[in-house]
């Protein structure tokens, strides 16, 4: 049975109001936390940059936010259309935990491979002056960056999960597992502190995973760094900021503009050489 765009709109509308209700509370709490409460406890967890975050920053991506969210519904709406129309191979069927699982992995792997494919892409001059530069307005990263994006970015960005269903029998458990997943990812990866300990680095596969001074990285140099979820496409295709071992273990102790970086943070309108 087909579902029409029309009645789609009220469970939209919802989806919208929920998520951005759940966003916020969370971002806010996590802002709380960590920015107010551990601006003095966590000093030396902070992590370096050029800018200091000011409320005007904030005020800009918490638009932006509201932009993204809407981007968001856009997405899961054209997949509840295709779920209905029956285009779509996504199983409503309960599935044994370890399918779960196993369908949450595949699905960061692909969305961690589609995230690097269209942040190299966006990072070419005109996308970058005319998109990606509004989530590189926020040098000094904190919460409220995490969904800080222009309208076009925040569909394509979101759109992975499309051809995943209508191509993938994925359980609806394991897409939303992924999106639990996926938020928190992106607000530890703007956090603007690093919370976790040295010691990863020395640990097999774990030491490949996104950390918050890997994305910081990111913003403050504007090039390389690409990756989402993990480290392993930066370091396949040779993106990886050279020093961003060096600048996690030493975190707060160094300031960002080290001689490896090669760029200048002060001009976030175009990227330094297109997508490197």
């Amino acid at each position: 049975m087909t579902t029409s765009l029309a009645s789609l709109l009220p469970s939209l509308l919802g989806a919208f109001t929920t998520q951005a209700l759940g966003y916020f509370a969370l971002v806010c709490g996590v802002y709380a936390l960590v920015w107010r409460w551990g601006r003095e406890r966590l000093r030396d967890a902070r992590i370096p940059s050029p800018r200091r975050v000011d409320r005007a920053q904030i005020r800009r991506e918490f638009g932006h936010t509201l932009v993204t969210l809407l981007a968001g519904a856009v997405s899961a709406g054209a997949l509840m259309w295709l779920h209905g129309a029956g285009l779509a191979r996504l199983s409503d069927a309960p599935a044994p935990l370890r399918v779960v699982a196993a369908w949450v992995v595949a699905g960061l792997v692909f969305n961690d491979a589609w995230f690097y494919g269209w942040h190299r892409l966006l990072h070419r001059p005109w996308l970058f002056r005319h998109v990606h530069s509004v989530h590189h307005k926020s040098v000094d990263v904190n919460p409220f960056t995490s969904y800080s994006f222009h309208a076009v970015e925040a569909l394509v960005l979101s759109a992975w999960v499309v051809p995943a269903a209508i191509f993938l029998p994925v359980p609806m458990a394991a897409l939303g597992v992924l999106q639990v997943v996926g938020l928190g990812n992106n607000v530890m990866a703007h956090l603007g502190y690093e919370l976790l300990p040295r010691w990863i680095l020395r640990v097999p596969l774990v030491r490949w995973t996104n950390t918050a001074t890997f994305h910081s990285l990111h913003h403050t140099r504007l090039r390389g760094n690409y990756g989402l979820h993990t480290r392993l496409w930066d370091r396949l295709f040779g993106t990886e900021v050279d020093d961003y071992e060096a600048v996690f273990l030493a975190r707060g102790s160094v300031t960002p503009s080290s001689p490896s970086s090669p760029s200048s943070p002060s001009s976030p309108s175009s990227p330094p050489d297109g997508a490197r």
